[in-house]
């Protein structure tokens, strides 16, 4: 692997995209609304054998999520710019899992959160505990700077010819970390997202999102082209149109379109 690699900090990321697509037809042959029956709900406490969290005494409640900041808090320098950035327990938070709906609100028109791209095509990997996967990211690819590593060993020592490296936000909802030589802050023709993964996301932000006429009508092609994907040609097909359904989700949130708050957050 390449010196600089990125390492992930969210859970599973979201499989190949021919694998990906293959199993997006066989959910959509079980129903008439495949894509909106595929949600992931986590089982109840009582179904998985747990105590309900009305029993519960008040040591044993769970958490309640926070809220998702929209100021920033700190600031770090950036390929000779200036990174707006989060609270630190916020971002440690968000990367200890996957929260699609909470990249979607970060990633809206007027957020202020810095954004940067990827300056080539990079192996990423996991980098702040938990399992362990790669994943590659794309040239082009649109990230939010979350927060800074400094380029200095232990003990104080600053290595020779070290770079920093940043943890981001995808628009999957994962972290990733990268190294500072690694991203640009020039903005790219064409900013691509990260695959939205579409059955993660609640039924709320799934309504509004389809109520758009672009979004709806990329998501019915999408669906027609991933229906069968047996042949090369079919597989490609559904790749293409799912590469289109993305862009399409990214193009409504970047102008501004209204989601629902998301009720999983960090």
């Amino acid at each position: 692997m390449k010196k600089g690699a990125l390492r992930i900090t969210g859970a599973l990321l979201v499989s190949s995209m021919a694998t990906g697509c293959a199993a997006q037809g066989a959910q959509r042959g079980a129903s008439a609304t495949p894509l909106l029956s595929a949600a992931i709900a986590a089982p109840s406490a009582a179904s998985a054998g747990g105590t309900p969290a009305s029993a519960r005494g008040p040591s044993e409640a769970t958490e309640e999520p926070g809220g998702i900041p929209t100021t920033c808090v700190g600031e770090q320098a950036i390929k000779g710019k200036t990174a707006c950035l989060p609270p630190g327990t916020f971002a440690k938070k968000l990367c200890g899992g996957i929260y699609p709906e909470v990249a979607l609100a970060m990633f809206a028109k007027g957020s202020p959160w810095t954004r940067v791209w990827l300056a080539g095509d990079v192996e990423a990997w996991n980098a702040s505990g938990g399992l362990t996967h790669r994943a590659k990211l794309a040239f082009d690819e649109e990230v939010i700077v979350l927060s800074r590593h400094g380029a200095g060993g232990g003990g104080g020592i600053v290595m020779t010819g070290a770079m920093a490296s940043f943890d981001v936000l995808r628009w999957d909802g994962t972290c990733v970390s990268v190294m500072e030589g690694e991203l640009t802050t020039r903005r790219p023709p064409a900013p691509k997202p990260a695959p939205v993964p579409w059955s993660r996301l609640e039924e709320t932000t799934r309504r509004a999102l389809l109520a758009s006429a672009k979004v709806k009508a990329s998501h019915d092609s999408l669906d027609r082209a991933c229906a069968s994907v047996s042949s090369p040609g079919e597989r490609k097909s559904c790749e293409k149109a799912d590469k289109a359904f993305t862009s399409a989700v990214a193009d409504f949130v970047r102008s501004g379109g209204a989601l629902p708050t998301p009720a999983r957050r960090p």
